[in-house]
């Protein structure tokens, strides 16, 4: 049986694929190989691991990857992609390597990997008695370990009073149980599954993760007997399919395992990361071809993961399009040549322009292509980040469409309004943020599409550095050549003159662009940024003054309000107060329509003002602030005491108003600071 401990550090990422019911985005590639990569068992033959063992430390693990990587994938010894040339791509397939070969799932592979471990097989479907013995014994265990308030912990971001029905109550504590296996504590992981299942009989989710967590701990036999408890409650759950796919596969039992992951895909196949787990079976199983199939659909699936991008591109067949582009240097002497003249427009000195591509040396030429590669996919980023901008604001205004005044009454269209206020923050959020992201994924996608054609680009690295050292070496020998020296000694000078100038130019020019590559390669996604939208959208930009515009159109449109009483106008849910004003100066006058707060302030500097609310009537106030105009644009701050009702309040109010002469219509956000109550010993003011 494989040891518990090899497999404990790295859970928090697993879990959330393999046991949550749910889709959950793919955490971003740190290049720590993580327990969810490592889904496989080993080839059955123990295939050398050694030769990857590059530090010679008696192990093969990503330490061994980074020293290949940082001497530029030069002098390696094997062909891992078969194209016939050893190079950075080879490098890069080792990450998948270690995830194929690692079958204790501790990030690196050495002998243990390799030894026979005892075969399990699928049990028949326990009886309910059983399985809540199990699970007593577990929680119990696991709860000594745990501290004592553990319940009210899990319990604390429950409101105070909300009462939860037995379901919520069970959702509590699976989310307990899957914090306490992010934070890699397994008791804690275990009681909160466990608690869930006692509370909910009929969860497949918690009966499923506390089965993981015991798989995690070293118990197969009782994992795969709640397994098989859970797939009788729900037959279709990926995430028990693939916690027993990745059972079988530790135990070298792969294919029992690939018929779980197979069903994992079948069941759930928008989730990218069981298209990954499938893969990396494939491929140590020998399918190459199916497991790139998978590995696309990955990449697909979650564009923003660079780990699946990267597993995806080296194990693409030498059939699979796009190949790679050919070195053409007549592309980069053109790209170039358009980047001088826009420098030249914009009135750049002739010192300050680059040279022309065929007047650069060898090593400066293979600088240049990253940089003129930067430029030219930041172009398409731009277009591609505006059109993401440009929709996000149609979809936007579409909404506000729907709850745009129709000028008719004055009460439809206010509580119309307010409606809108919490549908367009909340869902234009949404999709702003969905924006993003998709930007971000594509961005991340243009990057190590960018980093894959530098690569490519690795064979002509290789001349310009050569021909460097070359230059170089022989310009350092002419200085020597009318010395009185012998020829002999003349010849170890040029020898060790091209022996110092090849390694520095491998540095400068082979190894520096191919370090960027590799990290364009693996290039994270993040949400990304958008412009803003180049087309008009008047709705959009004008939506939140209606609540200052829709008052004053009584005064314009025949029978739009309502005489008397408001009838059944609602406040609206907004974080800011709108007033209409008028401003003399260092005397303003401001009505909020909202609350019907009438509000006069005298100064500048020091300001003293009154105010008149219709349920508690006159108060003062007075404080510090400033208020003042640009143009048609103004804005108030001010920090002051208010005495109203027996209560003095503290508040910050922080202004903006736009407006032309004495009248504006501004909105403003007003923070209070601290409230007390004034009153006499006998409860009376």
């Amino acid at each position: 049986m494989i040891s518990a401990q090899l497999i404990k550090g790295s859970l928090a990422a697993t879990a959330l694929n393999l046991v949550l019911f749910f889709p959950s985005t793919a955490a971003p590639l740190s290049f720590t190989i993580t327990h969810e990569d490592i889904v496989t068992a080993v080839p059955s033959t123990s295939e050398s691991w050694r030769k990857y063992d590059i530090n010679a430390d008696g192990k093969f693990d990503q330490a061994d990857i980074n020293e290949i990587i940082d001497l530029g994938a030069q002098n390696i010894g094997f062909d891992l992609n078969n194209d016939g040339k050893k190079d950075m791509d080879d490098a890069l397939a080792l990450f998948l390597k270690l995830s194929v070969m690692d079958r204790s799932c501790n990030g690196q592979v050495d002998d243990s990997d390799f030894e026979p471990v005892e075969p399990v097989s699928m049990p028949d479907v326990p009886d309910v008695q059983t399985v809540r013995q199990l699970v007593i014994e577990h929680v119990s265990r696991a709860r000594v370990n745990l501290p004592s308030d553990i319940e009210d912990q899990a319990f604390r971001s429950v409101p105070p009073g909300k009462i939860l029905t037995l379901a919520e109550r069970a959702y509590v504590y699976q989310i307990a149980g899957l914090s306490g296996l992010a934070q890699s504590n397994l008791d804690a992981a275990i009681w909160g599954s466990g608690r869930s299942f006692q509370t909910d009989e009929r969860s497949p989710g918690a009966i499923g993760s506390l089965a993981f967590c015991m798989a995690v701990n070293d118990n197969d036999d009782e994992a795969l007997l709640l397994l098989a408890y859970a797939r009788g409650l729900f037959r279709e759950s990926a995430p028990t399919a693939t916690s027993l796919g990745w059972i079988f596969a530790r135990h070298g039992q792969n294919e029992e395992a690939l018929e779980y992951f197979r069903e994992a895909v079948f069941y759930t196949p928008e989730i990218a990361q069981y298209h990954m787990n499938l893969g990396i079976l494939l491929m140590r199983m020998g399918k190459n071809r199916e497991a790139f199939e998978e590995f696309r659909e990955a990449v697909e699936r979650d564009p923003g993961d660079a780990k699946k991008f990267l597993f995806f591109y080296t194990t693409k067949p030498p059939d699979e399009p796009p190949a790679k582009k050919p070195f053409d240097p007549e592309e980069f002497t053109k790209e170039l040549d358009i980047e001088i003249n826009q420098m030249e427009e914009m009135g750049y000195s002739g010192d300050e322009l680059p040279l022309p591509w065929d007047q650069m040396s060898p090593c400066d030429q293979a600088r240049t292509i990253p940089e003129i590669l930067d430029r030219k996919f930041g172009q398409q980023m731009n277009e591609i980040a505006q059109a993401y901008a440009d929709d996000a604001a149609k979809k936007i205004n579409d909404i506000i469409k729907g709850y745009w005044p129709k000028w008719k009454n004055f009460i439809e269209d206010w509580n119309r309004c307010v409606d809108g206020v919490s549908v367009v923050s909340k869902t234009g959020q949404v999709i702003m943020k969905s924006a993003e992201k998709r930007a971000g994924n594509d961005r991340a996608t243009l990057t190590r599409e960018m980093g894959a054609e530098v690569l490519g680009y690795s064979s002509f690295f290789m001349e310009s550095a050569l021909k460097q050292a070359s230059a170089d070496a022989n310009d350092l020998v002419k200085r020597f050549r009318n010395a009185p020296i012998t020829a002999q000694a003349l010849a170890e000078l040029k020898a060790e003159a091209y022996k110092d100038a090849l390694e520095n130019a491998i540095r400068d020019c082979y190894k520096a662009p191919i370090d960027q590559a590799f990290r364009w390669m693996t290039a994270k996604s993040s949400p990304y940024g958008l412009p803003n939208p180049s087309i008009e959208t008047p709705e959009s930009q004008n939506f939140h003054l209606l609540f200052l515009v829709i008052p004053m159109r009584c005064f314009d449109i025949k029978g739009y309000c309502p005489d008397g009483g408001a009838g059944d106008v609602r406040k609206p849910d907004v974080s800011f107060d709108p007033t209409i004003s008028i401003d003399l100066f260092i005397i303003s006058f401001e009505w909020n329509p909202i609350t019907d707060e009438f509000e006069l302030n005298v100064g500048q500097g020091i300001m003293v003002g009154m105010t008149w609310k219709p349920e508690t009537g006159f108060g003062v106030q007075v404080g510090l602030g400033v208020h003042g105009s640009i143009g048609a644009a103004g804005g108030e701050m001010m920090v002051y005491g208010r005495f109203d009702e027996g209560k003095f309040t503290i508040e910050t109010e922080i202004e903006g108003s736009i407006g032309w002469g004495p009248g504006s219509v501004s909105a403003g956000n007003t923070v209070v600071q601290a409230t007390f109550e004034l009153t006499s010993p006998d409860n009376s003011l």
